[in-house]
C-alpha cells in the first residue's frame, strides 16, 4: 500500500510513540517518528534543518515547495523499539519449549542445523563467530555471553520475523529464552519487537488469571458434594 502522507504528518503533530510501544506502529507512524528525532538530534549538533530537510522544513512533513527529504533507510529499520520487561514473557505458556524441546536426538539434530543457517546467514565474514553449539547455550543462559558479544545483536538485529520464529519451532527453544536473549542482546529493530510482543502477557492480567484459577466455588447446601462431606 502506498504511503499515506496525511496520516504521516497528522502523526508528526500528534503524540510521540511510547516505548515500548503499545501497539505495533504504522509505517506512517514510524516515519513521524524518524522525522521527529531527526528534527531533535540537528537541534542538538546546531545543524540548521532547512538545510537538512527534515521535520516541517522538508517535502515529506512540510509538503511541496520544501526540501526533498530522503530516507536512506527501509522503513522497518528507521526505530529502535524498547522490547516489553522480561515478566511479560514468564508465564507458563511462554515458559514452554515448542515440539518439547530437545529431549531427544533428533530435535537435537533439528536444532543444530538450524542455528548453522541462523550463523551462516547472519555472521558471514564475521570474526570468530559462534558454533552452533555455542549459540545454543548463549539462547539458554544469556548471562554466559562474552561482554559485548556482538555476533548475538548482529543475528537478532537482522533476523527476519519467520527466521525468528524458527528459533522455536525448529530451534526448539521456549518463547521465554529467546525473549531474554533478545532483550539481553539489545537487538530493537521494530519488526523483531513486533514480533516478539506477540507472546506479551501483562503480569497484572496474569496475577488476576492466577487468583480466578485458586477460587473454588462452595457448593450449594443440597448438591452431592456436600452430602458427600456430612
Amino acid at each position: 500500500m502506498p504511503i499515506d502522507y496525511d496520516a504521516v504528518r497528522k502523526a508528526f503533530y500528534g503524540s510521540p510513540l511510547p516505548s515500548p510501544p503499545q501497539h505495533l506502529p504504522t509505517r506512517e507512524e514510524i516515519l513521524a517518528e524518524h522525522q521527529r528525532i531527526c528534527l531533535q538530534v540537528t537541534d542538538d549538533l546546531g545543524v540548521d534543518p532547512s538545510t537538512a530537510a527534515v521535520g516541517e522544513y522538508g517535502s515529506l512533513i512540510g509538503g511541496t515547495g520544501k526540501p526533498l527529504t530522503v530516507i536512506a533507510r527501509p522503513i522497518g529499520r528507521l526505530l529502535r523499539l524498547e522490547p516489553m520487561p522480561l515478566e511479560w514473557f514468564d508465564h507458563p505458556r511462554a515458559r514452554r519449549a515448542w515440539n518439547g524441546g530437545v529431549a531427544d536426538t533428533a530435535a537435537l539434530h533439528e536444532r543444530i542445523e538450524f542455528l548453522e543457517q541462523v550463523i551462516r546467514s547472519h555472521l558471514a565474514g564475521f570474526p570468530d563467530p559462534p558454533t552452533a553449539t555455542e549459540l545454543a547455550s548463549w539462547i539458554e543462559c544469556p548471562a554466559s555471553l562474552p561482554r559485548g558479544a556482538g555476533a548475538v545483536y548482529n543475528i537478532f538485529e537482522n533476523i527476519p520475523p519467520g527466521q525468528c520464529a524458527r528459533m522455536l519451532s525448529k530451534g526448539h527453544f521456549s518463547v521465554y529464552e529467546v525473549a531474554r536473549v533478545i532483550i539481553h542482546s539489545e537487538a530493537r529493530s521494530p519488526e523483531l519487537i513486533a514480533w516478539l510482543h506477540q507472546f506479551a502477557v501483562d503480569p497484572k492480567q496474569k496475577y488476576i488469571d492466577d487468583l480466578d484459577a485458586g477460587r473454588t466455588v462452595e457448593p450449594a447446601p443440597d448438591s452431592p458434594a456436600m452430602a458427600l462431606s456430612g
